[in-house]
């Protein structure tokens, strides 16, 4: 959620909800291979069961949903007589 278009997504979410203060990605969600218990974001009792975390997820979630969305589309358009399957 760190590069320019995600981010840009994610301040007009956060404008929309009435919060722009919530236009950046967690700052204590850990590294590529932080362990849950070892961020600030996903330990238990962590900032993900905040209204931000919460709005963050959801917003997060629904970013893959579509970007999976639109690659599948693509890949149907290219691949019309193929059987396509994802796991």
């Amino acid at each position: 959620c760190y590069d320019k278009y995600l981010q840009r997504s994610l301040q007009k979410a956060a404008n929309l909800q009435g919060h722009p203060m919530w236009s950046r990605g967690p700052e204590n969600a850990g590294q590529y291979n932080s362990k849950p218990h070892e961020t600030g974001f996903f330990c238990n009792r962590g900032d993900y069961d905040s209204y931000y975390g919460r709005f963050f997820l959801q917003w997060y979630s629904q970013a893959l949903i579509d970007h999976a969305d639109s690659v599948l589309f693509l890949a149907k358009l290219l691949f019309e007589d193929t059987e396509i399957v994802v796991k």
